[in-house]
Protein backbone atom coordinates (compact mmCIF):
# COMPACT_ATOMS: atom_id res chain seq x y z
CA UNK A 1 0.00 0.00 0.00
CA UNK A 2 2.57 2.36 1.20
CA UNK A 3 4.44 2.03 -2.47
CA UNK A 4 0.58 2.54 -3.91
CA UNK A 5 0.30 5.78 -2.25
CA UNK A 6 3.93 7.25 -3.34
CA UNK A 7 3.13 6.46 -6.74
CA UNK A 8 0.12 7.85 -7.08
CA UNK A 9 1.44 10.98 -4.97
CA UNK A 10 4.11 11.06 -7.89
CA UNK A 11 2.20 10.64 -10.70
CA UNK A 12 -0.34 13.50 -9.35
CA UNK A 13 3.08 15.86 -8.51
CA UNK A 14 3.79 15.35 -12.77
CA UNK A 15 0.29 16.00 -13.10
CA UNK A 16 0.26 18.95 -12.35
CA UNK A 17 3.18 20.58 -13.03
CA UNK A 18 2.24 19.06 -17.14
CA UNK A 19 -1.06 21.14 -16.95
CA UNK A 20 0.29 24.10 -15.41
CA UNK A 21 2.46 24.01 -18.40
CA UNK A 22 0.04 23.22 -20.81
CA UNK A 23 -2.57 26.21 -19.36
CA UNK A 24 0.48 28.55 -19.71
CA UNK A 25 0.86 27.67 -23.52
CA UNK A 26 -2.94 27.49 -24.41
CA UNK A 27 -3.92 30.58 -22.52
CA UNK A 28 -0.81 32.79 -22.61
CA UNK A 29 -1.80 35.55 -25.51
CA UNK A 30 0.99 35.39 -28.31
CA UNK A 31 1.86 39.02 -27.87
CA UNK A 32 0.95 41.98 -25.73
CA UNK A 33 0.54 45.69 -26.22
CA UNK A 34 3.68 47.07 -26.95
CA UNK A 35 4.33 43.53 -29.13
CA UNK A 36 6.41 41.57 -26.26
CA UNK A 37 5.95 38.10 -27.66
CA UNK A 38 5.77 35.00 -25.28
CA UNK A 39 6.56 31.60 -27.22
CA UNK A 40 6.72 28.15 -26.31
CA UNK A 41 10.25 26.25 -27.23
CA UNK A 42 10.59 23.15 -29.00
CA UNK A 43 11.96 20.45 -27.85
CA UNK A 44 14.76 19.23 -30.67
CA UNK A 45 16.20 16.19 -30.77
CA UNK A 46 18.70 15.12 -28.45
CA UNK A 47 20.85 12.53 -29.55
CA UNK A 48 24.00 13.75 -28.42
CA UNK A 49 22.08 15.05 -24.75
CA UNK A 50 23.53 12.49 -22.95
CA UNK A 51 26.94 12.06 -23.59
CA UNK A 52 27.24 15.73 -23.16
CA UNK A 53 25.70 15.70 -19.84
CA UNK A 54 23.25 18.06 -21.02
CA UNK A 55 19.48 18.34 -21.38
CA UNK A 56 17.58 18.45 -24.80
CA UNK A 57 17.97 21.63 -26.83
CA UNK A 58 14.63 23.91 -26.66
CA UNK A 59 14.24 26.47 -29.81
CA UNK A 60 11.96 28.80 -31.22
CA UNK A 61 9.82 28.04 -34.02
CA UNK A 62 12.14 30.21 -36.28
CA UNK A 63 15.25 28.92 -34.60
CA UNK A 64 16.78 32.15 -33.95
CA UNK A 65 16.89 31.00 -30.48
CA UNK A 66 17.91 27.92 -28.33
CA UNK A 67 18.03 26.91 -24.55
CA UNK A 68 19.21 23.89 -23.33
CA UNK A 69 21.01 23.28 -19.79
CA UNK A 70 24.83 21.32 -19.71
CA UNK A 71 27.34 20.13 -16.65
CA UNK A 72 30.74 20.79 -17.92
CA UNK A 73 33.39 19.01 -15.98
CA UNK A 74 32.04 19.22 -12.68
CA UNK A 75 28.67 16.73 -12.10
CA UNK A 76 27.72 19.17 -9.64
CA UNK A 77 28.40 22.46 -12.14
CA UNK A 78 25.43 23.10 -14.45
CA UNK A 79 24.78 26.06 -16.86
CA UNK A 80 22.24 27.57 -18.71
CA UNK A 81 23.62 27.49 -22.56
CA UNK A 82 21.59 30.59 -24.92
CA UNK A 83 22.22 29.90 -28.45
CA UNK A 84 21.21 33.12 -30.66
CA UNK A 85 21.10 32.53 -34.53
CA UNK A 86 21.43 35.13 -36.72
CA UNK A 87 20.05 35.19 -40.50
CA UNK A 88 23.20 34.32 -42.85
CA UNK A 89 25.55 33.39 -40.12
CA UNK A 90 27.78 30.71 -40.06
CA UNK A 91 27.55 30.19 -36.46
CA UNK A 92 25.39 30.71 -33.40
CA UNK A 93 26.28 33.66 -30.86
CA UNK A 94 26.53 31.29 -27.31
CA UNK A 95 26.43 32.72 -23.99
CA UNK A 96 26.23 31.02 -20.24
CA UNK A 97 25.04 31.44 -17.74
CA UNK A 98 26.47 29.50 -14.20
CA UNK A 99 23.90 27.61 -11.99
CA UNK A 100 24.49 27.22 -8.35
CA UNK A 101 24.47 23.83 -7.09
CA UNK A 102 21.89 21.96 -5.09
CA UNK A 103 22.22 21.51 -1.32
CA UNK A 104 24.18 18.30 0.38
CA UNK A 105 21.16 16.88 1.17
CA UNK A 106 19.33 17.15 -1.98
CA UNK A 107 19.46 15.74 -5.67
CA UNK A 108 19.71 18.68 -8.06
CA UNK A 109 18.43 19.09 -11.57
CA UNK A 110 17.93 21.47 -14.32
CA UNK A 111 16.15 21.77 -16.90
CA UNK A 112 15.07 24.88 -19.48
CA UNK A 113 11.65 26.94 -19.09
CA UNK A 114 10.20 25.82 -21.80
CA UNK A 115 9.33 29.49 -22.75
CA UNK A 116 10.96 32.62 -23.90
CA UNK A 117 9.64 36.05 -23.87
CA UNK A 118 11.02 38.02 -27.09
CA UNK A 119 10.82 41.59 -26.42
CA UNK A 120 9.67 44.50 -28.50
CA UNK A 121 11.76 47.09 -30.14
CA UNK A 122 12.57 49.85 -27.41
CA UNK A 123 11.34 47.29 -24.52
CA UNK A 124 13.93 48.68 -22.58
CA UNK A 125 12.86 51.81 -22.55
CA UNK A 126 15.94 54.24 -22.28
CA UNK A 127 18.56 51.46 -22.78
CA UNK A 128 18.10 51.40 -26.78
CA UNK A 129 21.77 51.15 -28.13
CA UNK A 130 22.96 53.77 -30.38
CA UNK A 131 24.79 51.45 -32.71
CA UNK A 132 21.90 50.52 -35.84
CA UNK A 133 22.96 47.04 -35.92
CA UNK A 134 22.88 46.25 -32.06
CA UNK A 135 20.05 47.85 -31.64
CA UNK A 136 18.03 45.79 -34.69
CA UNK A 137 19.10 42.42 -32.62
CA UNK A 138 16.20 41.14 -30.68
CA UNK A 139 16.19 41.09 -26.84
CA UNK A 140 14.66 37.91 -24.63
CA UNK A 141 13.55 36.32 -21.58
CA UNK A 142 14.66 32.61 -20.76
CA UNK A 143 14.76 30.73 -18.31
CA UNK A 144 15.67 27.37 -16.08
CA UNK A 145 13.42 25.19 -14.13
CA UNK A 146 15.64 24.01 -10.66
CA UNK A 147 14.36 21.26 -9.28
CA UNK A 148 15.81 19.46 -6.44
CA UNK A 149 14.47 16.52 -4.31
CA UNK A 150 14.75 14.40 -1.44
CA UNK A 151 13.69 11.00 0.09
CA UNK A 152 11.61 10.61 3.59
CA UNK A 153 11.24 7.25 5.79
CA UNK A 154 8.39 6.43 4.05
CA UNK A 155 7.94 9.25 2.07
CA UNK A 156 9.60 11.88 -0.14
CA UNK A 157 9.26 15.79 -1.65
CA UNK A 158 10.24 18.02 -4.45
CA UNK A 159 10.13 21.42 -5.54
CA UNK A 160 11.66 23.67 -7.99
CA UNK A 161 12.07 27.48 -8.51
CA UNK A 162 12.13 29.31 -11.74
CA UNK A 163 14.71 31.88 -12.31
CA UNK A 164 14.46 34.22 -15.51
CA UNK A 165 17.58 35.69 -17.13
CA UNK A 166 17.23 38.70 -19.82
CA UNK A 167 19.43 39.00 -22.79
CA UNK A 168 20.25 42.22 -23.83
CA UNK A 169 22.14 43.58 -26.92
CA UNK A 170 23.90 47.34 -25.64
CA UNK A 171 26.43 49.29 -27.76
CA UNK A 172 29.73 47.11 -26.49
CA UNK A 173 28.26 43.74 -26.80
CA UNK A 174 25.76 41.78 -24.91
CA UNK A 175 24.66 41.96 -21.18
CA UNK A 176 23.23 39.47 -19.34
CA UNK A 177 21.38 40.19 -16.58
CA UNK A 178 21.15 36.52 -14.67
CA UNK A 179 18.28 36.90 -12.19
CA UNK A 180 15.18 39.21 -12.99
CA UNK A 181 13.13 36.72 -11.87
CA UNK A 182 12.79 33.86 -9.16
CA UNK A 183 9.55 32.72 -8.20
CA UNK A 184 7.96 28.82 -6.91
CA UNK A 185 7.43 26.94 -9.76
CA UNK A 186 6.16 24.05 -8.07
CA UNK A 187 6.27 21.78 -5.46
CA UNK A 188 5.19 18.29 -3.34
CA UNK A 189 5.33 16.18 -0.02
CA UNK A 190 4.72 12.96 1.09
CA UNK A 191 5.19 12.15 4.45
CA UNK A 192 4.33 10.58 7.55
CA UNK A 193 3.04 7.02 7.45
CA UNK A 194 1.34 4.23 9.66
CA UNK A 195 3.22 2.27 11.82
CA UNK A 196 0.43 -0.84 12.67
CA UNK A 197 -2.95 -1.54 12.96
CA UNK A 198 -3.65 1.59 15.77
CA UNK A 199 -1.86 3.98 13.32
CA UNK A 200 -3.86 2.83 10.61
CA UNK A 201 -7.23 2.86 12.52
CA UNK A 202 -6.24 6.40 14.06
CA UNK A 203 -5.55 8.11 9.86
CA UNK A 204 -8.67 6.24 8.97
CA UNK A 205 -6.92 4.74 6.23
CA UNK A 206 -5.25 7.62 5.20
CA UNK A 207 -1.53 7.19 5.88
CA UNK A 208 0.69 9.96 4.12
CA UNK A 209 0.22 13.28 4.31
CA UNK A 210 0.17 15.18 0.69
CA UNK A 211 1.37 18.66 -0.37
CA UNK A 212 1.13 20.18 -3.80
CA UNK A 213 1.89 23.34 -5.70
CA UNK A 214 2.06 24.94 -8.89
CA UNK A 215 2.59 28.10 -10.12
CA UNK A 216 1.68 29.52 -13.86
CA UNK A 217 3.33 32.78 -15.62
CA UNK A 218 1.44 34.12 -18.27
CA UNK A 219 1.94 37.37 -20.22
CA UNK A 220 -0.50 40.37 -19.56
CA UNK A 221 -2.14 41.47 -23.02
CA UNK A 222 -3.11 45.10 -21.06
CA UNK A 223 1.31 45.48 -20.83
CA UNK A 224 3.40 47.53 -22.58
CA UNK A 225 7.14 48.46 -21.83
CA UNK A 226 8.85 46.00 -20.57
CA UNK A 227 6.53 42.76 -20.28
CA UNK A 228 3.84 42.33 -17.70
CA UNK A 229 3.49 39.18 -15.86
CA UNK A 230 0.77 37.37 -14.41
CA UNK A 231 1.87 34.26 -11.36
CA UNK A 232 -0.85 32.18 -10.33
CA UNK A 233 -0.41 29.80 -8.04
CA UNK A 234 -2.70 26.64 -6.49
CA UNK A 235 -1.47 24.46 -3.67
CA UNK A 236 -3.77 21.73 -1.14
CA UNK A 237 -2.87 19.43 1.26
CA UNK A 238 -4.75 15.75 1.70
CA UNK A 239 -6.25 15.27 3.93
CA UNK A 240 -7.94 18.60 5.48
CA UNK A 241 -6.22 20.52 7.91
CA UNK A 242 -3.03 18.54 7.33
CA UNK A 243 0.14 20.67 8.58
CA UNK A 244 4.16 19.92 8.15
CA UNK A 245 4.38 22.26 11.12
CA UNK A 246 2.24 20.18 13.79
CA UNK A 247 2.75 16.97 15.14
CA UNK A 248 0.02 14.85 13.30
CA UNK A 249 -0.33 13.17 16.45
CA UNK A 250 -1.19 15.94 18.67
CA UNK A 251 -4.37 16.05 16.19
CA UNK A 252 -7.83 14.16 16.82
CA UNK A 253 -8.16 11.15 14.70
CA UNK A 254 -9.25 11.78 10.98
CA UNK A 255 -12.61 11.25 10.23
CA UNK A 256 -13.63 9.90 7.07
CA UNK A 257 -14.76 13.78 6.35
CA UNK A 258 -11.51 14.66 6.68
CA UNK A 259 -10.49 12.70 3.84
CA UNK A 260 -9.99 15.30 0.96
CA UNK A 261 -7.75 17.79 -0.81
CA UNK A 262 -8.47 21.31 0.49
CA UNK A 263 -7.31 24.30 -1.29
CA UNK A 264 -4.75 26.16 0.72
CA UNK A 265 -6.13 29.66 0.75
CA UNK A 266 -2.93 31.80 1.55
CA UNK A 267 -0.89 29.87 -1.02
CA UNK A 268 -3.31 29.82 -3.53
CA UNK A 269 -3.10 33.15 -5.10
CA UNK A 270 -2.31 35.75 -8.15
CA UNK A 271 0.29 38.28 -8.64
CA UNK A 272 1.29 41.11 -11.28
CA UNK A 273 5.10 41.56 -11.80
CA UNK A 274 6.28 44.73 -13.35
CA UNK A 275 10.61 45.30 -14.28
CA UNK A 276 11.37 47.62 -11.45
CA UNK A 277 14.95 48.49 -10.44
CA UNK A 278 16.39 45.50 -12.70
CA UNK A 279 14.20 42.94 -11.35
CA UNK A 280 10.40 41.99 -11.44
CA UNK A 281 8.32 42.67 -8.30
CA UNK A 282 5.00 41.75 -7.41
CA UNK A 283 2.53 44.29 -7.16
CA UNK A 284 1.86 42.98 -3.29
CA UNK A 285 4.69 40.51 -1.27
CA UNK A 286 4.39 36.95 -2.14
CA UNK A 287 3.59 35.03 1.22
CA UNK A 288 5.56 32.36 2.66
CA UNK A 289 4.43 28.47 1.50
CA UNK A 290 7.67 27.00 2.79
CA UNK A 291 5.10 24.15 3.84
CA UNK A 292 4.56 23.29 0.21
CA UNK A 293 7.75 24.58 -1.53
CA UNK A 294 10.41 23.47 0.98
CA UNK A 295 11.65 20.30 1.20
Amino acid sequence: MPGTLQRRTRLAAMAVVLAAISNAAASAPVHDRAGNRLEALIEQPAAQAAAEQASARFCTADRQWCVRTAREGDEQASQLEIEHHLPGAAEPHTWFIPLDTAGADATGTDTPWPFIVRLAPGADAGQRPTDPQQASLENVLVGVQRSVTTMYSGGDAGASTLVLSRIRHMDDGIQIDPDVLTLPADGHAMIRACFGEQDTARRAGACHDQYSFAGVLRLDPAGQGMPVLRYTTTATRFPAGASRRQDSQARAPLRKQDLRTQTDRTCSYQRVLRFDGGRYQPDTPLPECGEFTAL
